[in-house]
């Protein structure tokens, strides 16, 4: 009898033991999930203000619903999915130029071009968002208009404050004034096309891409040059002299370079622009007088 309540006594003290190893065990587990729980931090999200256009089809622009769409608008939407640090907010504004330097908003984004006067003021993106080769556009049925030379002692109408501006500015520096220059605003394309149509000017420069927009839109036939007069790329443009600027353009470079290798920017290029507008191989230099 004594060595049987010896033997119950020695099972009773084993279970208790496995029963509080079992224990131990489960609390432990909790206690190292719970630990590495309250050790991770939470992304700190940034809001970014970009200001974009609304009426730039197929770049940026307003569906039937109020809503941006457009191939700019996807490639920022892209490029904030790989970057949880940030929140891209939209927004237009009548001078991108002075909402990012007034700090209204952070990021600029329409099919901007670099030159050495804009590099001199703002932080430009060193991925490209697009290649961007600019042709001399004229009447339908000209044959006097072929290089830039040709606009000497013509009229040529060109956007204010454009890349295009900068580059007949920069012949003309060279040139003794030679084209006659006419600013219109980037909203005028009636007043350009109208001019253009009626004689009262001879010649615009546009990527061929666009051009094909403005005939498709407008129901206008236009002339073309057979080969571009410059070629250049389109970037995003930040404030210059802000670390947290940099930071944000070396997060957004780092992103559209993602894009770019996976193949993306260019299917967005393709399904916006009906083309590979996105190549580096068809890179050039900023345009030279």
């Amino acid at each position: 009898m004594k060595r049987l309540i010896l033997v119950i006594s020695v099972i009773i003290i084993i279970a208790s033991l496995l029963a509080g190893c079992s224990s131990n065990s489960n609390t432990t587990t909790t206690n190292t999930t719970t630990s590495a729980a309250s050790t991770t931090q939470p992304v700190k999200v940034t809001t970014v203000q970009v200001a974009v256009a609304n009426d730039f089809n197929p770049y940026a622009y307003l569906d039937a619903n109020g809503n941006y769409i457009g191939y700019e608008i996807d490639v920022l939407k892209d490029v904030d999915a790989l970057l949880p640090q940030y929140q891209f907010n939209y927004q237009t504004e009548s001078d991108q130029f002075v909402a990012l330097t007034s700090n209204k908003v952070d990021l600029i984004a329409h099919e901007w071009e670099s030159n050495p006067e804009r590099q001199a003021t703002y932080l430009f993106g060193n991925q490209l968002v697009t290649t961007w080769a600019a042709h001399i556009v004229f009447k339908d049925g000209r044959t006097d208009i072929q290089t830039i030379s040709d606009l000497e002692g013509k009229n040529v109408m060109t956007f204010q404050g454009s890349n295009d501006a900068y580059f007949l500015e920069t012949y003309n520096k060279t040139h003794n004034n030679a084209i006659k220059l006419t600013y219109v605003s980037s909203t005028d394309v009636t007043v350009l096309l109208t001019a253009i149509q009626t004689g009262t000017a001879d010649a615009f420069i546009l990527p061929l891409r666009i051009v094909q927009q403005l005939e498709d839109g407008y129901n206008v036939k236009l002339g073309t040059s057979a080969e571009p007069v410059y070629n250049s790329n389109t970037y995003f443009i930040y404030r210059k002299n802000d670390a947290s600027e940099t930071t944000l353009q070396q997060a957004v470079d780092g992103a559209l370079k993602t894009l770019t290798d996976n193949g993306t920017l260019k299917a967005l290029s393709i399904q916006w622009l009906g083309a590979d507008y996105v190549d580096p191989v068809a890179i050039e230099t900023t345009p030279g007088s």
